[in-house]
């Protein structure tokens, strides 16, 4: 399995901790849904329902195709070993794009028998930073060393795990080939331990967490909303990281080493939203929807390359360059149940509507399975269940009308699941502050939004048994802007 690596951030790389980042989810939708907080559990007639609520559809009188682009642009500032870095970033996406299919409604009672097709991206995972330092304790290859000399193996052993293409099946057994660490008396000691060492490096991370999501919506007299949707998760997660040491001028053996790793983490996944919307009078509604936890079949592909620059050629006991096997393995993700409930507003003389909700998310009945290995999945649902917590969030949104014009704001206010975040130099919540405008005449519809939130948090080079290993924190400002264009048909 990848995540046992020396390299790897003890607690922040292991599956569990990968679920905060695929299940926390800021503004998405519509332009329209963004600005407004995410508040529409009661609202209808956006093609946001067909994830979030999909008795929304219901109050469709129309057809409507529509598209949402999002260009986020992000500004990143990490600290390591008391040094500051800042990066800059400007993806696109799409935000959200569908269709939604009205007809009239079947017998007396139903009025409008709508259905919607659209494909959402909830969340975006492109964070790139990079960071720098001088390190007067300590470098990559003790962390290595203490791994090699716990397995008990000789070199000759070592060598002989590797396969027929010259590849590692573990990252310390790299080090030892690559020529990070030097066997001396039956142990495994550092090559290189002139101080200080300059530490550099860069993480890059991109990918999504997306759903094609297939809704049907009703209207039962004008009053009564009804809905239900298959969702069809896709995930994609890749991490690029680099990892740069430079000894002094005085070393003996080696003037520089490397540390580098990809990990790639895809899946599929099915889940059900079921919701349902109350017509209370002209000026309120309320709204409630359950989505049903994501059942998703996770494949991981990890892969590690070490390496030095050495101050002569007999300097090292192998090769300059080494790396591992693609280390692939495979399991299954039982992602948060949520549950919604909503109010709306609307407000006199058709000048607009106020919507609030709140939204749970069952954290802690998260799940992990893998089929042939018990002890892992079984430690992995264990961490779920010391780390994890349910949360509520809650959401605001305002819609002001004028003529064709809109004017919107919202806020989303997301707790964050984790029960120890501070340990992991994350922050305890996130608030997403939103806005925007839009046109809407009898044809056509534009929106803009911009939605913008602050996040943090860390990442670990390395580590030591002893805890002395340094963290990367960052802080990330990311603001979003969303772009809807539709029409009617």
């Amino acid at each position: 399995m990848a995540f046992g690596m020396t390299a790897e951030a003890q607690g922040t790389d292991e599956p569990f901790f990968h679920l905060r980042k695929f299940y926390t989810q800021g503004n998405y939708g519509t332009a329209r849904s963004q600005a407004m907080g995410g508040a529409f559990t009661a609202l209808g007639a956006d093609l946001s329902n067909t994830y979030t609520n999909p008795a929304g559809l219901g109050f469709y009188n129309r057809s409507e195709f529509s598209g949402t682009f999002n260009f986020t642009g992000s500004n990143t500032t990490t600290h390591f070993i008391g040094q500051p870095n800042t990066t800059n970033r400007s993806p696109l996406d799409i935000g959200q794009l569908g269709v939604i299919f009205s007809r009239e409604g079947m017998g007396s009672r139903i009025k409008k028998s709508n259905f919607g097709i659209s494909y959402s991206t909830l969340a975006n995972f492109s964070n790139t930073y990079s960071f720098a330092g001088s390190n007067n304790a300590h470098s990559i290859s003790d962390s290595f060393a203490e791994l090699a000399n716990t397995s008990g193996l000789t070199p000759e052993q070592i060598a002989a795990d590797y396969d027929e293409y010259g590849n590692a099946p573990d990252g310390f057994s790299m080090a030892v080939m690559g020529g990070l660490l030097f066997y001396d008396e039956g142990r495994y000691v550092i090559n290189e331990d002139a101080l200080p060492v300059s530490q550099s490096g860069s993480v890059a991370e991109s990918g999504n967490l997306g759903q094609l999501n297939v809704s049907y919506g009703a209207n039962f007299d004008d009053k009564t909303y009804i809905g239900a949707g298959l969702g069809i998760q896709t995930l994609r997660f890749d991490r690029s990281t680099i990892f740069n040491e430079v000894f002094p001028s005085n070393a003996s053996y080696l003037r520089s080493q490397y540390y580098d790793n990809e990990l790639t983490i895809t899946g599929t996944g099915l889940n059900l939203t079921l919701g349902v919307i109350q017509r209370l009078n002209d000026h309120l509604n309320l709204g409630a929807s359950v989505t049903t936890p994501t059942l998703m079949w996770v494949t991981d592909s990890f892969i590690q390359y070490a390496g030095v620059n050495p101050v002569t050629p007999d300097a090292v006991m192998y090769d300059r360059d080494a790396r591992t096997a693609v280390d692939e393995f495979r399991y299954r993700i039982v992602s948060p149940l949520r549950a919604n409930a909503g109010i709306s507003a609307f407000l006199p003389r058709k000048i607009g509507v106020v919507s609030l909700e709140a939204e749970y998310v069952g954290f802690s009945r998260m799940g992990i399975k893998a089929k042939d290995s018990a002890m892992w999945s079984d430690g992995q649902n264990g961490a779920i269940q010391e780390e994890y917590k349910d949360v509520l969030n809650l959401k605001a949104g305002l819609e002001l009308r004028k003529g064709i014009g809109r004017l919107r704001g919202g806020v989303n206010f997301i707790n964050d699941p984790l029960r120890y975040a501070s340990e992991f130099n994350v922050k305890k919540n996130t608030v997403v502050g939103s806005a925007g405008i839009g046109i809407r005449n009898s044809n056509f519809f534009a929106d803009l939004s911009y939605s913008r939130f602050i996040s943090t948090g860390a990442y670990n080079p390395y580590i030591l048994d002893d805890g002395s290993h340094n963290s990367v924190t960052f802080r990330q400002a990311r603001g979003t802007v969303g772009i809807t264009v539709g029409s009617f048909f």
